[in-house]
């Protein structure tokens, strides 16, 4: 049932006497379009000061139900003749699991081959922002998505991202659907961690494993890598396999006319063939894992080469996906490294009409191969190149946003706190040339201005509003989020989600409003 089955009259008058009855230390806050009633039970979420809750109220007859919810506190509350029960429970994993178990909407599921955004929130605050910007839009949310790198950096769990977005979705009562992504998984012990945890989609990163060297192989050792590959793991003979792609082409036709052919000749086969084999084989061993887990349920893979030194070819690309469905490996989206700089936090790098051309090759591969989308990594703030995605292939694409949200969030607090604004960017600063070493950014911390020189009312537009700006701060989340005093307390983290919380509608809004605009422009809504 939705909260609308409950009369309002009735509804507000138990939530009002709870009210009084509870006896809050701090102001509370009751979201209004969390209330919805279950099994004659009605369930809301509250915010006392930083911290939110889940209150139900029930009969006493109904206790019953409730089975699984840990509870902090438990009262009694008489209106009129009706006496109510009520408990109070923390918003934390073990009630989160009893949550999802009792509401469906509040479970992650499948895809397919809808288009769909992923909404990585580093904060574990921002899911409501994003569920404000997808609202009423015809386009997928992946609303929990972090990839390992990001866990490790921000010292969270699969499973604490998963019910961190599980909460904010009963919070805005958000019934259409959302995914889970457990991002560039470079291992299957992560696999296995996020099909526990509960997700639904996976993303396999196999870059560890392919041999960028193979480009440049002499023939004759090129040669000899090839005869010796794990011809048994690849359950083939090396005969049959160049049987198989030296009679193999594509021929894709050209918006414009042209007719583009794909054809293997042996030697650009055997490159591929040493340069991602081995790829390959962990990309089929991570699925069947994840396959054997599932049984006969359904989930997301997606096979991420983004972040290869060297952009994926039309035929590497052709070759690749061949590959995986010939070992019957079932994925739902690729994502190809494309043409230019996709740096971290800032606009696309490189000429449009080449971008174009690559990406409409991509999109005319997968079109002609069928049954997978393309995935587009580090998306955020690529507004140069979202309309011509929007205008190629809005039906089939998948486009990755994260730490976009965590700068976002960082406009509240260079409003309504300017002096935490000014120690996050000093710590960053600090912290930058370690963090940057796993990212693609070309800042350079001389352009940096000073910043003493900045006035409070400036510092959004310098730091936030500017390349050099978004990039330090993106790369310097993990140590921003984790970074602790001499007593053992957060630096930053607490204050960060306290100035957030206070300032919840203009944080909200904010997020709304940045991820909305990259939804309208790629998928043409």
């Amino acid at each position: 049932m939705t909260q609308g089955n409950l009369p309002d009259a009735r509804r507000f008058t138990a939530i009002n006497e709870f009210a009084k009855a509870y006896g809050a230390k701090e102001p509370l806050k009751i979201y209004d379009c969390s209330i919805t009633r279950r099994g004659n039970c009605l369930f809301f979420l509250m915010r006392e000061g930083a911290e939110k809750k889940l209150v139900a109220m029930f009969s006493p007859n109904r206790r019953s139900f409730l089975k699984g919810f840990i509870s902090e506190k438990e009262g009694v509350i008489k209106i009129k003749n009706r006496v109510l029960n009520y408990i109070v429970c923390k918003c934390n994993g073990e009630n989160a699991s009893t949550l999802r178990r009792i509401f469906a909407f509040t479970r992650p599921r499948p895809i397919g081959l809808t288009p769909a955004i992923g909404l990585g929130d580093r904060l574990g605050l921002a899911t409501p922002g994003h569920i404000w910007a997808v609202r009423e839009l015809k386009v997928f949310p992946v609303l929990a998505q972090q990839s390992i790198r990001e866990i490790d950096r921000t010292k969270r769990t699969l499973r604490e991202v998963l019910d961190d977005v599980s909460w904010a979705v009963f919070q805005e009562g958000y019934r259409t659907g959302f995914a889970a992504d457990a991002d560039h998984l470079k291992r299957k012990e992560d696999a296995e961690e996020a099909f526990y945890a509960g997700f639904t989609m996976y993303t396999v990163d196999p870059s560890d494993y392919v041999n960028m060297e193979a480009d440049d192989y002499p023939i004759d050792f090129l040669r000899e890598r090839f005869n010796n590959l794990p011809w048994g793991d690849l359950k083939v003979s090396r005969e049959r396999f160049l049987k198989i792609y030296l009679n193999k082409n594509l021929i894709l036709h050209m918006p414009d006319g042209r007719v583009n052919e794909l054809r293997f000749s042996e030697e650009n086969l055997m490159r591929a063939a040493v340069k991602f084999s081995k790829a390959i084989l962990f990309v089929e061993n991570v699925y069947r894992r994840i396959r054997s887990l599932f049984g006969r349920r359904r989930f997301d893979l997606e096979v991420s080469i983004d972040e290869a030194e060297k952009p994926t070819s039309a035929l590497e690309h052709f070759f690749i996906v061949s590959e995986l469905k010939r070992l019957g490996v079932r994925f739902h989206s690729l994502a190809p490294r494309f043409v230019g700089r996709f740096e971290k936090a800032i606009d696309y790098i490189g000429d449009l009409k080449e971008f174009e051309e690559n990406f409409l090759t991509h999109v005319l591969i997968s079109r002609a191969l069928g049954s997978y989308k393309i995935s587009i990594h580090s998306g955020s703030d690529k507004f140069s190149i979202y309309p011509i995605i929007g205008r190629i292939a809005p039906d089939m694409i998948h486009l990755k946003t994260s730490g976009t949200s965590y700068l976002e969030s960082l406009r509240v607090i260079a409003r309504r706190n300017p002096k935490l604004f000014r120690e996050i960017v000093e710590y960053s600063l600090k912290c930058f040339e370690f963090d940057r070493k796993s990212y693609i950014v070309s800042v350079d911390l001389k352009a940096t201005p000073n910043l003493e020189n900045i006035p409070d009312e400036d510092l959004e537009r310098a730091f936030l509003e500017s390349n050099y700006g978004r990039q330090i701060l993106h790369v310097t989340f993990g140590s921003i989020l984790t970074a602790k005093g001499a007593n053992g307390e957060w630096l930053f983290r607490e204050r960060i989600k306290r100035t957030l919380l206070d300032n919840e509608g203009e944080f909200y809004e904010i997020i709304a409003a940045h991820i909305r605009r990259h939804i309208e422009e790629t998928f043409k809504i």
